[in-house]
């Protein structure tokens, strides 16, 4: 989340009886790049079946300050260090596409978010 931004995940796994071995994972992570932007989590699971796997996690912060220092003493500028930091926490997701094409236009789009001063 960057400048002023915002973001709310409500999101709900619902396990309906007779979905025996169903398995409902939610996951929200927000990395929050400004001191007003602003990320919120609501993970809601609704189970009406035993024999099923769910879980949830949610996690909201800032760039760790030990990781820019580990980077830092390395001879990394402060901007290239946050810039690898944020690359490296959206890496899950942009790997994760099966298209190569979309990752190559998501990677760019990300650089030009990261590297531009609004």
């Amino acid at each position: 989340m960057k400048d002023s931004a915002s973001s709310i995940f409500n999101g709900i796994g619902h396990i309906k009886h007779g979905a025996t071995k169903a398995d409902a994972q939610q996951e929200s992570r927000v990395l929050m790049l400004s001191e007003k932007s602003r990320g919120d989590a609501n993970p809601i699971l609704l189970i009406d079946e035993d024999d099923v796997t769910a879980g949830h996690a949610a996690s909201a912060g800032r760039v760790d300050p030990m990781q820019l220092f580990y980077l830092m003493s390395r001879g990394i500028s402060k901007k290239e260090a946050e810039r690898l930091v944020i690359h490296g926490f959206l890496a899950p997701v942009v790997n994760d596409l099966p298209i190569e094409a979309v990752k190559r236009q998501l990677t760019e789009v990300i650089e030009q978010k990261v590297t531009s001063k609004n």
